[in-house]
């Protein structure tokens, strides 16, 4: 025998087990709860539910536009787009891009009469008269 003391020697003895001891169950009613809390005026931590937002319909079209666009609009102005875009049975980057041009040739038309010194829509009146009288279909 070597005389040495085996360092490990506490490892080879089982460990004792270590257990919690059990809480005591208090019940509390949670109408007591609720009540205390509306008292102080505690806040509930709890989110409020959301209203059910109606899903729309997914839009699939095949029209080459591959860039996303975003932009933050109320929700009457997103509803107003949308329905347009039903109406008329485009997809949505063809509504936008109708609706570009038609602000720029509004704001050409307006250019004009600002030339002229005329209300917009009294400069449309005439254009229009012009056509008619000349034949053209508008």
């Amino acid at each position: 025998m070597s005389g040495r003391v085996d360092p490990f020697a506490i490892l080879k003895e089982p460990l004792p087990s270590f257990t919690t001891k059990p809480r005591k169950e208090k019940p509390v009613e949670e109408e007591a709860i609720a009540r205390i809390a509306e008292q102080h005026n505690f806040p509930s931590r709890q989110a409020p539910k959301s209203p059910k937002v109606e899903r729309r319909k997914p839009r699939v079209y095949r029209t080459g536009r591959n860039q996303q666009f975003n932009a933050k609009a109320t929700p009457e102005t997103i509803q107003r787009f949308y329905k347009m875009a039903d109406e008329k049975r485009l997809p949505l980057g063809e509504l936008l891009k109708r609706g570009l041009d038609a602000l720029d040739a509004t704001e050409s038309l307006q250019q004009m009469a600002d030339k002229r010194d005329i209300p917009l829509h009294e400069l449309a009146t005439q254009a229009l008269d012009v056509l008619e009288r000349a034949g053209g279909s508008y």
